[in-house]
């Protein structure tokens, strides 16, 4: 298997090391004026710049190193006699912990609902384009949403109820490269990483794992209730690590497709549950609740549902969740209009699944508020029957008027089939016990929905 270029060891081995010091290392081809990465010292990480014209150790170290002295490090690491009288194209050796960097910027790009940014001792809602620097600390709440452009190119999405803290955020000056770290408080966040330039590298954390990636888009979730992780690779690679009793633990990959749940000092992989499918996908929702019952799978303990205004899932704006694998996924409110959703399933262990995406046509057709009304006395008795119609757009309505019988085959004694007012008025009704219904029908996406009330019941005495 390979991974961007590398094969399926050395995307291991960058891994392996970005989680020890947060710096990917790896062997590259060298190319002039250009740091590539090497792993020749296994417990201090290096990279590697190949000299140009006019380079010097010491003028390279003014530039680049955390402090010039340590250019005398450099070239006693690369048994270096004269720094001044380099070979240009000659391959040198600098300590990835002696580079210097300097503060990256992410930005805001879009964001919903309940959103806070607390940064520099102060919280407020973000604006899109905001700055948001190391250190931050992003909180969303209920049906909120935020997303992060990062200075790579990548993004990181913080769904409802989340709340994570910029670690780090910080260009290589050597390269260019970025080292960039997310910490889950609690709540989920999902990353689209570009592809790593070392000795950078892009992780997220939680208290009990580290996830750390080669260009991949993932999933990072932490319960603080029970204190575990999951992690959910959607496609890529990304080595997670679980910090145990002495430190970091063993190290797991996870492919595409493969998730990792972290406790403190245990860790374990497991297969990303099937994308659920959706019963009835081309029914427009017109109930005055947004139903989405799914086909049934095994092993899950909840659904997701992600309502967006796109496709991407960028301008998302609710969320919600079933409250057993056996139960719809339900949004109680919900404007007329086409939308996208994204589902998926949810383990016991908290490991969320693939996810299936949907169109969803929601047209409001229902009724609400039927009441009967009678006036006057004997024969002169008048029957007023009202309702409200719940939908926008033209309606008319269809009004039945039967017998209560335990046979489904009665005919009603009264059946207008079209009426544009959401009244009726009969007269000559008989003594007896009666159910009245009414059908709202109005058309929606190019489609006719018909709607019936639920039986009413009227009595009628002499």
């Amino acid at each position: 298997m390979r991974r961007g270029g590398l094969g399926y060891r050395g995307a291991r081995a960058i891994i392996a090391a970005s989680l020890t010091a947060m710096i990917y290392t790896g062997s590259a081809s060298a190319q002039t004026g250009r740091a590539t990465p090497t792993d020749t010292s296994p417990t201090r990480p290096t990279v590697d710049y190949v000299m140009k014209p006019g380079d010097t150790l010491s003028d390279l170290a003014r530039a680049y190193l955390l402090r010039v002295s340590d250019y005398q490090q450099v070239q006693r690491l690369n048994r270096v006699r004269n720094d001044r009288r380099m070979a240009v194209g000659q391959v040198v050796r600098f300590p990835v912990d002696l580079l210097r960097t300097e503060p990256a910027q992410a930005r805001v790009t879009g964001f919903r609902g309940a959103v806070t940014i607390l940064q520099a001792g102060q919280s407020a809602t973000p604006t899109v384009g905001q700055i948001v620097s190391e250190d931050a600390v992003i909180a969303t709440g209920a049906n909120a949403f935020v997303r992060l452009g990062l200075p790579d190119g990548g993004h990181v999405t913080l769904p409802s109820q989340s709340r994570v803290r910029v670690g780090r955020l910080r260009t290589i000056l050597l390269n260019g490269a970025l080292d960039q770290e997310m910490r889950v408080e609690t709540g989920r966040a999902e990353a689209s990483a570009a592809p790593v330039r070392a000795p950078g590298g892009f992780a997220i954390r939680t208290p009990v794992s580290v996830s750390a990636v080669r260009g991949t888009q993932f999933r990072v979730s932490y319960d603080d209730e029970v204190d575990r992780a999951a992690t959910e690779v959607i496609e890529g690679l990304v080595g997670v690590s679980t910090p145990g009793a002495q430190g970091e633990g063993a190290l797991l990959d996870a492919a595409a497709r493969q998730g990792v749940v972290s406790a403190k000092g245990s860790a374990h992989l497991t297969d990303l549950a099937p994308a659920p499918e959706l019963l009835q996908p081309d029914r427009i929702q017109s109930a005055a609740a947004v139903a989405l019952t799914l086909r049934p799978q095994g092993d899950i303990a909840y659904y997701r549902a992600r309502l967006a205004n796109d496709a991407g899932m960028i301008d998302a704006f609710a969320e919600a969740r079933s409250k057993t694998a056996d139960d719809a996924v339900v949004f109680d409110q919900l404007d007329d209009g086409a939308y996208f959703v994204r589902l998926t399933a949810v383990t016991a262990e908290g490991v969320e699944g693939l996810a299936s995406n949907y169109s969803l046509l929601r047209a409001r057709n229902g009724l609400s508020n039927l009441a009967a009304s009678v006036f006057g006395r004997g024969r002169e008795r008048r029957y007023l029957f009202r309702w409200e119609a719940q939908g926008a757009g033209d309606v008319h309505f269809r009004f039945q008027i039967r017998p209560v019988s335990t046979d489904p085959d009665v005919r009603p004694v009264i059946d207008e089939a079209r009426l544009d007012a959401a009244e009726i008025t009969l007269t000559g009704l008989k003594p007896g016990d009666y159910e009245w219904r009414v059908r709202a029908t109005r058309q929606a996406f190019g489609r006719i929905l018909e709607t019936w009330s639920e039986p009413q019941t009227l009595h009628i005495g002499r």
